[in-house]
């Protein structure tokens, strides 16, 4: 496939599914119709759409673009996006230097694939976690289990569960535990997310647990959080 001189971004309403393909060469100008033109696509979709953004023949980025690729980012995140996929082939060097610049702040977490055809593929798999998955290093939480409470980090989080480090009680896979996750918002008033949850998976000092059926009003005051604690661009603790 020859490479593209410009990008691409196009929606595909069928599917609910926002397209972006990225030029050759990434410049603060083409970035910035990248935006304008994302803006205009998603206009016409459904929240919870996915995203699918194609890096295979970017070889050279300009470090400018980073202030606009995350505003794009905070934008995606404010229209309720569903699974935000990156394919990234044979990504150069560049590119790659600034995928982990990006990845240093808290924002959603996409999943990288090698090919458009593996993209299809995830998003065919009804398996895959529900809900697009946040990096919150660091964030503290409070868990439950059998009338004793332990603290942790959260790692990440989605919707539907999340995975959390450092937890000061032991933890087994199958438990059914209680998570208590202290939320800040922006007009200076508190709140505490409360949910009940199974733990699915146990390595090391980690633990991920899968939230039990939340309603609508708690998915929508969870995921209303965590895109305002990602729009803080707090960089990820080390």
């Amino acid at each position: 496939m020859a490479h593209s001189q410009k990008s691409k971004v196009t929606a595909d309403l069928k599917r609910n599914r926002l397209n972006i393909v990225i030029a050759a060469t990434l410049c603060q100008k083409e970035v910035g119709k990248i935006y304008t033109d994302i803006r205009f696509c998603v206009a016409d979709l459904k929240p919870g759409f996915d995203v699918v953004t194609d890096y295979s023949q970017c070889t050279f980025a300009h470090l400018s673009v980073i202030p606009t690729m995350r505003q794009i980012m905070d934008y995606l995140v404010s229209k309720h996006p569903g699974n935000v996929i990156r394919v990234v082939g044979k990504m150069g060097l560049i590119l790659k230097q600034l995928t982990r610049f990006t990845d240093k702040f808290q924002s959603y977490k996409p999943v990288y694939v090698n090919t458009y055809e593996e993209a299809e593929d995830h998003l065919a798999n009804k398996t895959q976690r529900k809900g697009l998955r946040f990096h919150l290093h660091g964030h503290p939480m409070e868990c439950t289990i059998d009338q004793k409470t332990g603290s942790g980090a959260i790692i990440d989080i989605s919707i539907s569960g999340l995975s959390v480090q450092g937890l000061t009680i032991p933890v087994s896979q199958e438990q059914d535990i209680s998570i208590v996750i202290p939320m800040e918002h922006g007009d200076n008033t508190t709140s505490s997310f409360i949910s009940k949850a199974k733990v699915v998976r146990v390595k090391d000092n980690m633990f991920a647990a899968q939230f039990h059926d939340l309603d609508e009003d708690q998915v929508a005051v969870l995921f209303k959080w965590l895109a305002y604690e990602v729009g803080k661009n707090k960089p990820v603790k080390e």
